[in-house]
């Protein structure tokens, strides 16, 4: 189910005003309630800096009812790249945001 769910990825650096966005799409396998989140919503983006070893990284989630904007994480290169949205969005407020939908 990888290529069920594509995500937009935002990438900035520290120095957004004078860096260019750059905007790609990845695919992820993650299911709920990321899957059901993502499905429902207008738009999600990941927006996210890699520095070094680590990545810094948050979710906004659009649609016609709410926009949220969460708190910026930080955890490895590894994790990330292996679960884009858990490692920047907690299972529970992923829930949280659904169930406003």
């Amino acid at each position: 189910m990888k290529n069920l769910i594509v995500l937009a990825f935002f990438l900035f650096s520290g120095l957004a005003h004078t860096a260019p966005t750059t905007t790609s799409k990845i695919n992820t396998d993650e299911g709920y309630p990321y899957k059901n989140l993502i499905n429902k919503s207008e738009r999600v983006e990941l927006r996210y800096t890699e520095n070094g070893h680590n990545v810094s990284c948050r979710v906004v989630v659009q649609s016609k009812e709410i926009k949220y904007a969460g708190e910026l994480q930080t955890a490895s290169a590894k994790r990330f790249k292996k679960s884009p949205m858990s490692t920047c969005l907690t299972r529970d407020k992923a829930k949280e945001i659904l169930a406003l939908l």
